[in-house]
């Protein structure tokens, strides 16, 4: 059983060096990618505060919770999918980090999921140091090499995301089958 978990901030979003409005965020649009190829459908990770539309302000409270290493409120998840041991887990990287809504869903989820395949949407960073935060995060689980896609060739990915699922299918033909 796979789950396919996204944290995504629709609203203004960094694109070379503008600010354009977007009705869904970037990583959801990877998710609903990645969503029709495993035929899952993705589960969306809420705050229980929701970050605001203002990329200034997200950039703001991101650093906050960075710095203080918080834990916000998230909106429970369904049972069932959260005992998925296999989870394809998508976000945008904030300040070279997954966001802290993803440290909360990882640090009070039991039990953990056994295998993590991230995906990220970024503006130049890669992958940050989501990889090792999602290591120290959810120390049992085996974290897979990820996926990052810039937000501003999203709706281009489809490509790159056929080949990240691809070396995953011929290296685990039944890891993604369970």
């Amino acid at each position: 059983m796979i789950t396919l978990i996204e944290f995504s901030s629709p609203g203004e979003t960094l694109v070379h060096g503008q600010t354009p409005l977007v009705r869904v965020g970037h990583t959801a649009q990877v998710a609903r990618l990645l969503g029709d190829r495993l035929n899952v459908t993705p589960v969306a990770l809420q705050p229980r505060v929701a970050y605001p539309i203002s990329y200034p302000a997200v950039l703001h409270r991101a650093k906050l919770e960075l710095a203080d290493q918080a834990l916000p409120a998230i909106q429970p998840l369904d049972a069932v999918t959260l005992q998925s041991p296999i989870w394809f887990l998508g976000y945008p990287i904030w300040f070279g980090h997954v966001p802290r809504v993803i440290a909360t869903l990882l640090t009070q989820t039991t039990p953990s999921p056994r295998i993590i395949y991230p995906f990220a949407t970024h503006e130049g960073s890669g992958l940050g140091q989501s990889v090792a935060d999602l290591q120290r995060l959810c120390p049992s689980a085996v974290v897979q090499p990820g996926l990052p896609i810039r937000g501003s060739r999203v709706a281009r990915a489809a490509p790159a995301v056929d080949h990240w699922l691809q070396q995953y299918l011929e290296n685990n033909p039944t890891t993604l089958k369970e």
